[in-house]
């Protein structure tokens, strides 16, 4: 049966998966959208405190997180928000690349009209997220398109690859398009990969590919440099 659990500013929790994956889930999220920082301090007791529930489904949550790379357990201070390094993160968007472009080589003999038109209304709703000036919403449609990249390729075992990657991907995403300037920059970035491919110009997309993941990456660590100094 579903339960229901309320934190301390009465969201909701939904609990039909196992309750350490969902609160993993629900931290995840915050952490996503800055509301849990780079640096702070998860502590059991207050989590536990919050879902209503005993230490351990807690311990369970911050070892997903962990496993994730979204969170690292430090001497004296327990489990943290994980805070990347600039090589950590060009480690990140180097192995992202590669296996993006992998998929395009995939998707030489697979295009048709169908991926197309999935990929169309991907880009609408991105392109939708940039009129309103959206960066959460932006990110999500931004992840839904490099991830349909390899649902498309056929590669199953490109996609798990890819997946080990999620969550800090995700994670530094929202860092790449702050701006409704960088939102506009990557949508037309997305929307001319798409055209290459639907063209058959897939050396062109491949290009294109590369240096939209590697404009990602700039933006990145500059987003990142500009915060630290505020």
């Amino acid at each position: 049966m579903e339960r229901t659990y309320f934190t301390d500013n009465k969201s909701e929790v939904s609990l039909t998966n196992p309750l350490p994956m969902q609160i993993a889930d629900w931290l995840a999220e915050r952490i996503f959208n800055g509301e849990l920082p780079r640096g702070h301090r998860l502590k059991e007791e207050e989590l536990a405190s919050m879902f209503k529930t005993s230490r351990a489904p807690i311990r369970e949550a911050l070892y997903l997180l962990q496993l994730d790379g979204l969170v690292e357990r430090l001497p004296r201070r327990g489990t943290v928000v994980r805070e990347y390094s600039d090589d950590d993160i060009r480690d990140l968007y180097e192995v992202r690349s590669i296996l993006e472009l992998s998929t395009i080589d995939r998707l030489m003999t697979r295009w048709n009209h169908e991926i197309y038109s999935s990929f169309q209304d991907i880009l609408h709703q991105m392109q939708t997220s940039v009129v309103d000036g959206d960066n959460q919403a932006y990110s999500q449609y931004n992840s839904m398109f490099h991830e349909s990249l390899f649902q498309f390729s056929g590669s199953q075992i490109l996609f798990r690859l890819y997946q080990q990657l999620g969550y800090p991907l995700k994670y530094l995403l929202q860092f790449s398009t702050q701006t409704k300037e960088q939102m506009e920059k990557s949508y037309l970035e997305h929307a001319s990969i798409i055209e290459m491919l639907h063209q058959g110009r897939f050396q062109e997309a491949k290009e294109i590919l590369a240096s939209n993941v590697k404009n990602g990456l700039c933006r990145v660590i500059e987003s990142r440099h500009s915060l630290k100094e505020k």
